[in-house]
């Protein structure tokens, strides 16, 4: 009895398996673009003006620490449509100068450079409560409009995230990571 349970049960997996090949691969929506968050671009340290560098100038620290979304392929229009919702940790620090910070992220399509649509820069509002030094930000969605000519040719468009940083952030974020 055993036995043949075992073997109703291969030939309904081989069965099943059988059939997955047998899909239509024409009527499957074209995969999403790769979407990563760019490792210099990943963490803010803002220090006060000046020169120190050590914690006690510390000002603001963010990260981005999450991105979920969906994309949407629409034929008759040729384009694909990313959606994207962003999450941001950020702590102020001990040289913080209020309760309140602005930062900024960016989404990035790099195919599209030099074009002006290659970049989008978004500016973010920070309310540290009283009782707290640390929030998490959730951005509302954003979609990001990619034509497509040719379907093939989708597999070139990448779409990088990151905070927006000064050349001193970004130094001071490669210098990190070149000691560890």
């Amino acid at each position: 009895m055993t036995f043949s349970f075992r073997l109703l049960a291969l030939a309904a997996l081989l069965l099943a398996l059988g059939a997955c090949g047998s899909v239509d691969k024409s009527k499957e929506p074209p995969p999403c673009p790769r979407v990563s968050i760019l490792n210099d671009a990943a963490k803010m340290m803002r220090f006060r003006p000046g020169q120190g560098r050590d914690i006690t100038d510390v000002q603001l620290q963010a990260e981005v620490v999450s991105y979920h979304g969906f994309c949407k392929y629409e034929p008759e229009k040729k384009q694909m449509t990313v959606v994207l919702q962003i999450g941001i940790d950020a702590q102020l620090g001990p040289a913080a100068a209020g309760r309140n910070a602005d930062i900024a992220y960016f989404v990035a399509v790099p195919a599209f450079y030099p074009q002006p649509q290659a970049k989008q820069v978004l500016t973010v509002p920070l309310a540290f409560p009283e009782n707290t030094n640390h929030v998490r930000y959730t951005d509302e969605e954003l979609s990001v409009t990619i034509p497509v000519s040719d379907i093939k040719e989708l597999g070139k468009y990448d779409v990088i995230l990151g905070l927006q940083l000064t050349a001193d952030e970004v130094d001071y974020n490669r210098r990190q990571a070149a000691r560890r």
